[in-house]
């Protein structure tokens, strides 16, 4: 797009351009939402599997079957019971196994577990959000 156009999609791109920049340290959403259980799914799963990979481990072996779903049930089920920012500072448990789903900047660089945990979280842009399986209805920019 020409530098002085002005207009929503170039509003739009130069958001995302400035966020995914290596100063702004984003990556580009490549997950697909899935709007049943509110969640990029792929992106949940795969942060535990890197990340607590004896837990998840655990989890998988007491739900053998639809085990995706059922992880997914228990978060949506710890965010309705406690609530979003309590699981993100907290984590939550299901049946005993303890899960994190993000991990905070360490104070120092000392503690190396701390640092490499953290390193795991991924912020993700998204363009043309679409949350509903009703209607089309869509954000056009979602972090």
């Amino acid at each position: 797009m020409p530098i002085n156009e002005t207009n929503e999609k170039r509003f739009e791109s130069d958001i995302e351009s400035a966020l995914l920049s290596p100063a702004g340290g984003y990556i580009k959403g490549e997950d697909t939402y899935d709007p049943k259980l509110g969640l990029y799914v792929d992106t949940l799963i795969d942060f535990i599997q890197r990340t607590q990979p004896k837990e998840w481990a655990r989890f998988a072996n007491t739900n053998k079957v639809n085990t995706v779903e059922k992880f997914c049930n228990s978060f949506n089920n710890a965010c309705d019971m406690s609530g979003l920012l309590h699981v993100l500072r907290h984590g939550f448990k299901h049946r005993g196994i303890s899960f994190r789903v993000c991990y905070f900047k360490p104070e120092s660089t000392l503690n190396q577990t701390a640092a490499a945990q953290y390193a795991h979280n991924h912020i993700a842009v998204y363009r043309q959000w679409y949350y509903s399986t009703d209607s089309k209805k869509s954000v056009r920019l979602c972090v």
